[in-house]
């Protein structure tokens, strides 16, 4: 499926956060990045995604999601459509819970979400780039010493000491969207090119990549807090630019200059 489509039809469904809704019987609860969120999936694909999500406790509701069906219906009817009803409404409920979470310190990152030996590594790009493409690289090298949580939407979560990587139910069409949570230990902004090297980039950089790799069209105390949030997160973990090929020695290269880190191969900006 052309990602750039997908993109696209995510782009008109961002107005759904405006739409009125519908909303189909009782609202069941699921524990996202720690938060109790009450929605009602109708299609099959999003209740099975978000099934390992399920919650059964006691604790009372943070966010409530809803979305307009008819908005999702009127979009799958667009002739420029190439999204399924089933994955607009997946992308619709990603949207609203995305700019939800903001106020409580959770930030969408639009990256693969890479595991090693117990920390998140969030490799992040425009689609197209191949993030997933590098991700997949590392299963190839590393084998069973490293699995992807949440191939497109993770999120993250600030503490006062440290920021954690959620899984989320929402998919970016791989299917992977484990109910995981890990330390993040690196964001890595891909780019592409053809000898593999990584990058120290300045704050200023740090910023404005993530500007484009999160939640946004938001209101105005909304974007104050996500930069609230962004200037935390730098203090939090550390970022790196990867330039990289798609051969298997990127994957080796990135372990090298970003799991060993040997501060010696860095190129700082």
């Amino acid at each position: 499926m052309n990602s750039r489509r997908i993109l696209s039809d995510i782009k008109i469904l961002r107005s759904v956060y405006y739409k009125p809704t519908l909303v189909f019987g009782e609202n069941m609860k699921y524990k996202i990045a720690d938060l109790i969120v009450e929605m009602t999936p109708k299609y099959d694909e999003s209740i099975r995604l978000a099934e390992p999500f399920f919650y059964t406790g006691d604790r009372e509701t943070d966010i409530k999601l809803k979305i307009s069906y008819d908005y999702v219906d009127e979009t799958a009817a667009k002739p420029n459509c190439l999204s399924t009803k089933p994955q607009l409404e997946n992308f619709a409920f990603s949207n609203v819970f995305n700019r939800a979470a903001i106020k409580y310190g959770v930030m969408l990152v639009h990256s693969s979400a890479l595991i090693y030996n117990n920390g998140a590594y969030l490799f992040s790009a425009d689609s197209g780039v191949g993030k997933s493409t590098h991700t997949k690289l590392w299963l190839k090298a590393f084998g069973d010493k490293v699995h992807i949580m949440n191939d497109d939407k993770p999120v993250v979560r600030l503490y006062d000491d440290h920021a954690q990587a959620y899984g989320t139910p929402f998919d970016g069409g791989s299917g992977i969207a484990l109910n995981e949570s890990y330390p993040l230990k690196a964001i890595i902004f891909v780019e592409r090119g053809e000898e593999n090297s990584v990058r120290i980039p300045e704050n200023k950089e740090i910023i404005q990549k993530l500007y484009f790799q999160t939640a946004r069209m938001v209101n105005r105390e909304t974007a104050e807090k996500m930069l609230v949030n962004m200037e935390r997160l730098l203090h939090l973990t550390k970022f790196y630019v990867l330039t990289c090929n798609i051969d298997i020695s990127a994957a080796h290269s990135a372990y090298k200059y970003i799991i060993e880190k040997n501060p010696n191969k860095f190129e700082v900006s």
